[in-house]
């Protein structure tokens, strides 16, 4: 009890004064002299309290950041109207409040409590930011506070203790999760070390790119061989997984040959370097390196990037209209990229279907060579609706749509939950199965309606 009345300190050296000496300072009109005593620790409690009140904000900054300022003064400050003064008395509070709870049966510990407690709930973003910077990696920091400080509003608040604090347990993490409102939550909570399967999984399931990515980049993280995999199927059209993904500690075969299909030429070599693949594995990966260097992908994308830079420079220089692109239409315009390699896709799966050649076994068989474009350009044709409406759909996330999808385009109940996984990015866990015969879980009508909300967007020019 003496110890925490007195509140443990290293003392400086300090020329000892009397209660006299004190006093008068105290009652002195210059603000230095006044703050000199609110700093020093042999200062008598009832002098600390009385210039906690100080019409100086710089005194009062000085008693608010005195370990040896009484609890009753802490509790006075906690009003302050000045920010800085809140704000340093939250840092000393912060930490003395190691092992404290909000049942504290003692008088003193109970109000240092109450203090904090107010403290956490301050206006001032700041004071808050204080409190959390300081307590993040305690473990026995208060645990209510620790909770009130993860579901602040203001990133610069609750990011360090969700990225650090140790108080915090998994369910908390879900829970917080589940809650989010789209402030960082999620990406604060991916770096934290040693991430588990549970909190992976919920990370992953959302769309929060920027957590997925630093999910992906944290080695520490326990990702499942499953939800990894399905990441993967999602990272074509999100390049700043690809390097994370690549660098990740374990790859299986089956993970780092559907890499090879469309990372960067520079990441390539990444996954050839790898020590965890095995000769024959890294043979399958260079065959299907081959393939895209022998299509002259690699080429084409440095040709595009060099022709775009070049019709910019053109155009700004109104020159761009004499000297036409190859690759440009009529008109001198270049082709949107996405057109350019969509085209393609989209007659292929239109001859196809010609000769009848395009069976559910086709789009299948897209879906497991991750070739997402042949895919979407099946569910235009086999659907009869436009590549526009498509994307619509598949852009939404939404199950209910991408099932309607899949029923229009007259395929397998079953097909459709992987085509809501891999092309729709439907989380897992909120995919629509088939009932008990293949059949779809939705009644036509239902299905109808949704193709007809999704196609209305994409006539309608709705983004």
């Amino acid at each position: 009890m003496k110890g925490f009345l007195q509140r443990v300190f290293n003392k400086r050296s300090e020329t000892p004064i009397t209660y006299d000496e004190a006093k008068e300072m105290a009652a002195s009109p210059d603000a230095d002299v006044r703050g000199k005593l609110a700093q020093r620790h042999d200062t008598r409690p009832e002098i600390l309290y009385f210039l906690a009140t100080d019409q100086d904000s710089s005194v009062r900054r000085h008693i608010a950041a005195n370990e040896a300022t009484p609890v009753q003064a802490d509790v006075l400050l906690t009003d302050d109207t000045d920010d800085s003064v809140r704000g340093s008395l939250a840092e000393k509070i912060a930490k003395l409040s190691a092992g404290l709870s909000p049942n504290e049966s003692d008088k003193l510990r109970r109000l240092t409590y109450e203090a904090l407690d107010k403290l956490v709930r301050d206006q001032a973003v700041h004071v808050r930011q204080v409190i959390s910077e300081t307590l993040k990696d305690i473990a026995d920091a208060p645990q209510p506070i620790i909770q009130q400080l993860a579901r602040d509003a203001e990133s610069v608040v609750c990011g360090p203790v969700l990225q650090y604090s140790p108080v915090l347990t998994e369910d908390d993490l879900l829970e917080i999760i589940e809650g989010s409102s789209g402030r960082g939550a999620l990406s604060f909570v991916s770096r934290r070390r040693n991430v588990g399967e549970k909190l992976a999984d919920a990370i992953a399931a959302s769309s929060d790119k920027d957590a997925i990515s630093h999910l992906l980049g944290n080695k520490s993280a326990q990702i499942r061989e499953e939800t990894l995999d399905q990441l993967i199927d999602r990272a074509p059209d999100y390049p700043e997984w690809h390097e994370p993904l690549v660098e990740r500690p374990s790859l299986t075969p089956t993970a780092a040959g559907k890499l090879a299909r469309f990372v960067a030429e520079n990441l390539i070599s990444v996954l050839e370097r790898r020590k965890d693949l095995k000769k024959d594995q890294l043979e399958a990966v260079r065959e299907v390196v081959q393939r895209r260097i022998a299509s002259g992908e690699f080429e084409k994308r440095d040709d595009v990037a060099t022709d775009a830079k070049k019709i910019k420079a053109e155009k700004e220089k109104g020159k761009a209209a004499n000297k036409p692109d190859p690759k440009s239409d009529k008109k001198g315009v270049v082709a949107d990229d996405d057109e350019e390699e969509g085209e393609p896709a989209f007659e292929k799966a239109l001859a196809m279907h010609a000769k009848k050649k395009l069976t559910d076994q086709e789009v299948a068989k897209a879906l497991a060579a991750n070739d997402v474009k042949f895919a979407r350009a099946s569910l235009a044709v086999l659907a009869g609706i436009s590549p526009d409406a498509v994307t619509k759909v598949l852009n939404t996330h939404s199950a209910k749509g991408v099932v309607s999808l899949a029923w229009k385009a007259g395929l397998p109940a079953d097909l459709a939950v992987k085509i809501q996984i891999k092309l729709g990015h439907v989380p897992p866990s909120q995919t629509l199965n088939p009932r008990s015969g293949n059949q779809y879980p939705l009644s036509e009508d239902d299905m109808n309606w949704q193709l007809e909300f999704f196609t209305g967007m994409a006539t309608s020019g709705v983004r």
